[in-house]
């Protein structure tokens, strides 16, 4: 029963580690999450006539889609929608590991509702079950999985490894989005004035930098300076070097980090899998390639794949030919 637990927990940290978070929390039982069920009906895309059937599962793959938002603590109205949405896919035959990143701004229907709004919104109307649907028509992928964590988690997970690191070519300045925080001034926070108005400004700086949970959080929320598609770069990014720290450590060897990380994520993630899911995943573990995880991103850049446009005097991304199309074959292909 001891190297059971073992196993068990050692496949939850290694999914964490190379990039789809934790799946529940080990302690001295197992924690099964709740399915969020809310529905409404509205209306369709404007280039869709209805909603076709959902992608087969694909025997060779596993797909966990993962989302981050504020958390049901959060204030506000926007608590439940996702700030990131990554599908993390494993082949299995090859052991590798893609992680896919979907602008919060692209403009699909929800399928639970049938109605046509930007994807962040689909957990938030449909819980779990709604979003892996919702996915899995744009991508053509046949979502096995989802796992929504909360902004504590991403904190307090990195705080128990000590930090992580990340290297940045040029410099990143957010000198809008938290010009109200209130900071004490330190290397990544300053006071500048912008337009005649003093701001306080995040700032991480050119080369290697250290950054602990909360700052790394700033690092990866901050889009007014810059843009969602460049924020989506830093949450794959960040997800990279957790990854990184963790391995460095030795986190798999050491019972107290197992124990401390799943427990920080436990008490902030949503989930659909269950015990046999996890059991079933167990023998994939040492064929996976952790050290080479594909990354695709689908923006406005020529290859992006995406355009953006207004609807209702709203910004919205669609996909290219109005269809998706081409984003599902890129996700199909990303292994090759």
């Amino acid at each position: 029963m001891v190297q059971i637990k073992k196993k068990f927990c050692l496949i939850i940290l290694v999914l964490f580690i190379v990039g789809f978070f934790s799946i529940f929390l080990f302690k001295t039982s197992f924690t099964i999450s709740r399915v969020i069920d809310w529905t409404r009906a509205n209306d369709i895309l404007p280039f869709s006539k209805k909603l076709p059937d959902l992608p087969e599962n694909d025997p060779d793959r596993i797909n966990i889609l993962l989302l981050g938002g504020r958390g049901l603590e959060e204030s506000g109205d926007g608590k439940l929608l996702s700030d990131a949405m990554i599908l993390t896919s494993i082949k299995k035959s090859t052991g590798q590991v893609a992680m896919i990143s979907l602008p919060r701004d692209l403009y699909v229907t929800i399928y639970c509702t049938q109605e046509d709004k930007k994807i962040n919104f689909a957990y938030a109307q449909g819980g779990l079950d709604c979003a892996k649907k919702t996915v899995s028509l744009i991508t053509g992928q046949y979502v096995d999985y989802a796992v929504d964590v909360n902004f504590e988690a991403l904190v307090e997970g990195i705080d128990a490894l000590g930090g992580i690191e990340v290297y940045l070519e040029k410099a990143f300045e957010e000198n809008f989005q938290w010009s109200k925080e209130g900071w004490e001034e330190n290397e990544h926070w300053f006071i500048k004035e912008i337009n005649g108005e003093e701001r306080w400004v995040f700032y991480v700086a050119t080369g290697t930098n250290q950054l602990d949970g909360q700052t790394a959080l700033y690092y990866v929320r901050s889009r007014y300076s810059t843009d969602d598609f460049d924020r989506m770069r830093r949450q794959s990014q960040v997800l990279i070097a957790i990854k990184e720290k963790a391995f460095s450590l030795g986190v798999l060897t050491n019972p107290v980090k197992i124990y401390n990380l799943l427990d920080v994520l436990g008490k902030n993630i949503r989930t659909d899998m269950k015990l046999t899911d996890i059991s079933s995943l167990i023998g994939l573990i040492g064929n996976i390639d952790k050290d080479n995880i594909k990354r695709r991103f689908f923006d406005i850049t020529p290859n992006g794949l995406l355009y953006h446009t207004f609807i209702n005097e709203e910004y919205v991304l669609l996909p290219v030919g109005d269809n998706f199309d081409k984003i599902q074959e890129a996700c199909h292909n990303i292994f090759d």
